[in-house]
């Protein structure tokens, strides 16, 4: 699918423009889902899986085939973790660019490449129809990023390199509780039967009720939380 072309005067482009501006620094990550967590990769015996579907919905590992609609959701949804690595400056987050197709392309290029070597894997959630993207999830080793922070020695000690690290983001239009319920409770099967990890954890902020719950009422339960000095609150993490 070829998206039209955005002009820098597109209704789209200004919209993200003011909402980065509104925001400030405070939604804009330091760095994409993965950079931040150092070079290791998976080292799986199995193939890992491509395509999962649920009821109302579907993942896609990000690629080309499928940016436009990714493109369109990190345009349009308020919740949408978008970035830009260039312009960070004085460790803030100076969100006075907007996020442009070619950066889109790039970062579904390197996901594209990240997949395929198994450092991590970045997955588009898909509308049944296949017409309209719902959010991502994205897989990362976890020990680089608990080496990373500084977490403790006890913590560190139960992760292997197999383990991984569970984010996600759904569209404001989905995010209740029944919703975010049924895509994680079977993204949490789905990983332990048919993913050769060792273990997974999500990773979740604690004052995000609604995933909160849904990872509660899925049988999960809080592992730990780990401040990292650059958020405004400490990560929580949920598992087995």
């Amino acid at each position: 699918m070829k998206l039209p072309y955005l002009g820098a005067n597109n209704p789209m482009i200004t919209q993200l423009h003011r909402r980065f501006v509104e925001q400030g620094h405070g939604r804009c990550p330091t760095a994409s889902p993965g950079s931040t967590v150092g070079g290791t990769r998976f080292c799986f015996q199995q193939p890992p899986p491509s395509t999962l579907k649920g009821r109302e919905w579907q993942l896609q590992p990000l690629q080309k085939a499928n940016a436009a609609l990714t493109y369109e959701a990190y345009l349009t949804d308020p919740d949408a973790p978008v970035y830009r690595n260039s312009v960070h400056r004085n460790g803030r987050c100076q969100a006075d660019e907007a996020y442009t197709w070619q950066d889109h392309i790039e970062r579904v290029e390197k996901a594209e490449q990240e997949h395929n070597t198994h450092k991590q894997f970045s997955f588009a959630i898909l509308s049944a129809t296949q017409n309209k993207c719902l959010g991502c999830v994205h897989l990362m080793p976890l020990r680089p990023f608990l080496v990373h922070y500084n977490a403790l020695d006890h913590i560190r000690a139960t992760s292997s390199q197999n383990s991984a690290m569970i984010l996600f983001w759904l569209c404001r239009a989905r995010r209740d509780q029944d919703f975010a319920y049924q895509l994680l409770n079977t993204l949490h099967h789905w990983l332990i039967h048919d993913w050769d990890l060792d273990d997974h954890l999500f990773r979740v902020y604690p004052t995000d009720v609604i995933t909160v719950q849904a990872l509660q009422a899925a049988g999960l339960r809080l592992h730990f939380s780990l401040d990292t000095a650059v958020m405004p609150t400490p990560y929580v993490f949920y598992g087995r």
